[in-house]
């Protein structure tokens, strides 16, 4: 259900009143679009109600004005910001007013009205009919264009962000009816655009939308890519609210590419940051990535690749002390190979054959296995008295039994 953030999630909401909290000594001279654009920045600054604030009151004051833009404009922000704050009556209130509005003004209606439809059929999952929404949202700004073509470079800007945004909104959709390659060719044809003229938050918002694709079709190296230039462009904006989306998607690439030491710190990263209770669907979203990590989790990780041994509590590099992690990594082929007959372990003496290739004799043998064992016992075990990791057992050593293990070793696990 965690869709791309740019189309609001089935949670809704506003503000009670769009007097509350905001000066409105300061404000009441000022345009729905100008109070939109302010709106924005809270919400990129990640001041989630402040943000619903400045769009309920664009709204009302678009509304007295008679302002059909700004109020078609106010509604698609008040249908993003409810998707935060988890309101299911709020977006059935947006909804109608949005179903009153087309009724009344049937005919003179602006192109984002059927970017809002749009959504609103995304949420329900009605995906060939927000396809045709967000087709007529593009054709509805490209006639407007021809009406009244752009004048000067902000009017320009304004008319690309839209067709930008009507592409992104018909890459989602595409991608989550499984057409991927319909879906790269859009987010490929905003950026030939975007790229060059960088019209604020579409950048960021087509790279995850990129990274997300890569991630469904497995390709984990190229969705690192598009996750890396997301990162960057979030940053360089200072929008701290891709910015958090963009920590949510390295927690789940690093997931899926099993490193799951990372994927937690992501997690607690975000789980620090995201401290506002209006942030519903992020808050969600990460819930539902820590059942999965969870899922997956492993208490001992042999990565003989990178000479790393990962543990409950942190990670460890050997570097070149290769008898340490080859001594690891023989007691967990073990413990594995023994998986249905209880977790069994390795005398001294297979020990010995196995990582020295030698043949155990307990006079020349027995000081080495201490030593090295003790060695593996302070870089691994929280407790040294209590080791929980690497167990005595019969006439050698054991991993705990109720160690879940896994080895990393060339291509494959």
């Amino acid at each position: 259900m965690f869709q791309d953030h740019l189309i609001p999630s089935s949670h809704a909401g506003a503000p009670k009143s769009a007097a509350e909290g905001l000066p409105l000594s300061t404000l009441e001279g000022l345009s729905a679009k100008e109070l939109l654009r302010r709106g924005n920045l809270r919400l990129e600054k990640c001041e989630i109600r402040d943000a619903g604030l400045y769009f309920s009151l664009a709204y009302e004051r678009a509304r007295d004005q008679r302002d059909l833009r700004g109020i078609s404009d106010s509604l698609a922000q008040l249908l993003r910001y409810s998707s935060e704050i988890g309101d299911e009556r709020g977006i059935q209130k947006w909804v109608n007013e949005l179903e009153i509005f087309i009724a009344h003004n049937d005919g003179n209606l602006t192109p984002q009205v059927w970017y809002c439809k749009g959504i609103i059929a995304f949420r329900d999952a009605q995906y060939r009919k927000a396809q045709v929404l967000f087709h007529r949202f593009w054709r509805e700004v490209e006639r407007e264009e021809s009406l009244s073509p752009a004048t000067t470079p902000e009017r320009y800007l304004e008319i690309m962000r839209s067709k930008s945004q009507a592409l992104l909104a018909c890459a989602v959709v595409a991608q989550n009816q499984g057409k991927v390659v319909r879906a790269r060719y859009l987010g490929e044809v905003i950026l030939s655009f975007a790229e060059k003229e960088r019209p604020r938050g579409i950048l960021a918002s087509t790279y995850l939308m990129l990274c997300r694709l890569a991630e469904k079709c497995g390709d984990l190296e190229l969705a690192r890519k598009w996750l890396q230039k997301a990162f960057a462009e979030s940053v360089s904006e200072h929008n701290w609210y891709h910015y958090l989306y963009v920590l949510y998607s390295f927690a789940v690439i690093s997931r899926l590419e099993q490193d799951f030491i990372q994927a937690r710190f992501y997690l607690d990263l975000l789980e620090k940051a995201v401290v506002q209770e209006e942030l519903r669907s992020l808050k969600l979203g990460i819930s539902e990535e820590r059942v999965k990590l969870n899922l997956h989790r492993v208490d001992l990780e042999i990565d003989l690749n990178r000479s790393l041994i990962r543990t409950r509590e942190g990670e460890f590099s050997l570097g070149r002390q290769h008898l340490l992690i080859e001594m690891v990594h023989q007691l967990a082929l073990a413990h594995l190979d023994s998986s249905e007959n209880g977790r069994q372990g390795l005398s001294k003496s297979e020990l010995i054959e196995k990582v020295w290739c030698e043949s155990y004799i307990p006079e020349a043998h027995d000081g080495k296995l201490y030593y090295n064992i003790n060695r593996i016992r302070k870089l691994l075990e929280p407790d040294q008295k209590n080791p929980c990791y690497i167990l005595n057992w019969r006439q050698g050593y054991r991993l705990a039994p109720e160690l879940r293990v896994r080895v990393i070793q060339g291509e494959g696990l």
